[in-house]
């Protein structure tokens, strides 16, 4: 017997009114104010990928749900983005995956116009401020006019290149949270740090820094990357990273809280591949990569279904 003569008039009504929904997403609404959808509406797999994040159980064994950023730094141009994108957007990605594009600040809206609306886009810096004079700086606020979720703060290139100090950082990471942007917090020793034996040292001052100014840690992903490892093409070795990794569980534990310490999740950066990236994804601490050079390039997909 046909499905559709058992269907209800309620049923029927239902299916018209969401189409006639479906139809102002996907009609010119969206096409005069794209921003405030901040996600790619204009296919079916937009659309099914946005729902599906309301229906989809996305958490490991541990409660906590990877998360893999990609970080372009200074890099891409239209054209290149667009490529990226498409590939992306064409891509079988791990659905229990969360994805952050942390893209060049003059193409976020163009980049979050392109992506689907289940990968995430981050701006790569904020200041502390909502506005004021403050030259060449971007806010919170304006990020998520955009379409930005997310903000990178604390990279080792803003730490050592632009001489951001810990307590700079933190109160960023302060402002950005009570703005509405979820944060990835880095932290990371310099290769004569390690060398010196000082690596808990220096990543519990960071996390120190960190905990003094945020008080509501679910909207935070800490980025441990070892400054070495970042575009050297070296990289800590899975037990190296799990070490640290575990580290810093037991400093939440000891200096935040035994919640926290579990449900944080810790990501680890410095010259991540596709090569490397299902040895580390195996370790128990580790909840994804921050990606540099390699999420510019198709081996970004590998890296994302690294748990796969």
């Amino acid at each position: 017997m046909n499905n559709n003569q058992n269907r209800s008039p309620r049923d029927v009504t239902l299916d018209v009114f969401t189409g006639v929904i479906s139809q102002v997403f996907l009609g010119k609404f969206t096409a005069v104010f794209p921003k405030l959808f901040k996600c790619q509406w204009k296919t079916y797999e937009g659309q099914k990928k946005f729902y599906a994040d309301f229906s989809t159980d996305n958490s490991n064994m541990s409660g906590r749900k990877f998360c893999v950023g990609g970080n372009w730094k200074l890099n891409g141009d239209q054209e290149s983005i667009t490529e990226i994108c498409k590939t992306l957007s064409g891509a079988s990605l791990d659905p229990n995956t969360e994805v952050v594009i942390g893209c060049p600040a003059i193409y976020l809206m163009f980049a979050r116009n392109l992506l689907p609306c289940s990968i995430g886009v981050a701006g790569q810096n904020a200041y502390k401020v909502a506005k004021g004079a403050f030259t060449g700086e971007i806010s919170p606020a304006m990020l998520k006019d955009i379409g930005a979720e997310w903000v990178i703060l604390g990279h080792s290139e803003r730490r050592a290149i632009f001489k951001e100090s810990d307590e700079l950082i933190a109160e960023k990471a302060e402002h950005a949270l009570a703005e509405g942007l979820k944060v990835i917090a880095c932290i990371g020793e310099t290769l004569e740090e390690r060398e010196a034996g000082k690596t808990n040292e220096v990543v519990a001052r960071q996390m120190c820094a960190y905990a003094k100014k945020v008080r509501d840690w679910t909207n935070v992903v800490v980025a441990y990357e070892p400054v070495w490892a970042i575009g050297t093409g070296k990289t800590a070795t899975p037990d190296q990273a799990q070490e640290v990794h575990a580290y810093l569980r037991q400093w939440l534990t000891e200096n935040v809280s035994k919640e926290v310490s579990a449900s944080l999740r810790i990501q680890y950066g410095g010259s991540v591949t596709a090569a490397n990236a299902k040895e580390l994804a195996k370790k128990p601490d580790i909840d994804g990569f921050l990606v540099g050079g390699a999420s510019l390039k198709p081996e970004f997909i590998d890296i994302i279904n690294a748990r796969q």
